[in-house]
């Protein structure tokens, strides 16, 4: 294995060429196809992996139904993953699952104790290169936790959706370290938008109009029922090929609200640079889209139902 492969591992890059050797020297590499599980909750932990192309989800069980799970994050190129069974050989906590054609590099437990034993130099650079990354991801779930406790404190106590939806936007933004936010909610009768909540963005009548006609990067990001990231809006079809409203920024993350493949609205964020939006921001669009559709769709039950009643009391006193 050459070092400079082990040297795209972001992990990996302030290891001593020593160490590296070392290490590339226990190192097993595995490639799994798109679908197929690295490793299955629930299975002994008997290595880590490092990720050096390809992408993969880390999903938990969230019921009795085994095919029911959450997708906790979302590693790409330079992540790695499964390390607990380094410390604890404990069962895997969550399962890991390959999204498209993945390549890693397998360090297995007994690897690891004779690479400790042999090099101790070697192992402690591993586990004090995962101390340094440790933060990161501890500072991103802490994130998540506190979005999703906001958003469902907001949901059992909102009295105007329009405030719930505020709040929506204002968790997401800071969690994903977004410029603006942007919440339409689709008309049940006719084929129009409504914007319902923006953050960091003042509208003009003219593009509440284009919105509410579904122009602009709308018209595509209907189709992307799983929602999309746009890192470079003038660089990516269809979206550069879209006419622009006048508020778009550099980067988009774009999230359709559904609930029983129901069109209820969209989300929208921007960012002020190309990248700004990675896979795991968009999970957590995804999931909060996902927690608050069924809050929007009975909210909306009752403004309608409110406005029958006004038009009802109306007609009587005319």
């Amino acid at each position: 294995m050459k070092i400079d492969t082990l040297k795209r591992i972001a992990v990996l890059q302030t290891m001593d060429a020593e160490a590296l050797a070392r290490l590339a020297a226990v190192l097993e590499p595995r490639a799994f196809a798109d679908g197929q599980r690295i490793f299955q909750e629930g299975d002994p932990g008997d290595a880590m992996y490092f990720l050096a192309s390809g992408v993969v989800r880390i999903e938990k069980r969230t019921g009795a139904d085994a095919g029911a799970v959450k997708t906790l994050t979302i590693l790409e190129p330079g992540d790695y993953f499964g390390e607990m069974a380094l410390f604890d050989q404990k069962p895997r906590s969550a399962s890991a699952v390959a999204s498209g054609a993945t390549e890693t590099f397998r360090l297995s437990t007994e690897s690891f104790g004779e690479l400790h034993i042999s090099a101790g130099h070697a192992g402690l650079s591993v586990l004090f290169a995962m101390i340094r990354t440790a933060g990161d991801r501890i500072r991103r779930l802490n994130a998540q936790v506190v979005v999703y406790d906001e958003i469902g404190k907001a949901i059992g106590e909102f009295k105007a959706l329009d405030q719930l939806l505020e709040i929506v936007l204002r968790q997401l933004l800071q969690a994903t370290l977004a410029d603006w936010g942007l919440i339409v909610l689709r008309s049940q009768f006719a084929d129009r938008y409504e914007v319902r909540g923006t953050v960091n963005l003042t509208l003009t009548p003219g593009q509440r109009e284009d919105l509410a006609n579904g122009c602009g990067f709308l018209a595509p990001a209907r189709c992307e029922t799983q929602g999309r990231l746009v890192p470079n809006l003038d660089a990516e079809e269809p979206y550069k090929s879209t006419a622009r409203l006048g508020f778009e920024t550099a980067s988009l993350l774009l999230m359709p609200v559904t609930l029983e493949n129901q069109e209820l609205g969209l989300i929208a964020l921007g960012g002020p640079q190309p990248g700004q939006f990675d896979l795991n921001d968009l999970n957590l669009a995804r999931g909060v889209a996902r927690q608050t559709a069924q809050a929007i769709l009975n909210a909306r039950h009752r403004e309608e139902e409110q406005a029958r009643a006004r038009h009802g009391r109306q007609f009587v006193r005319f």
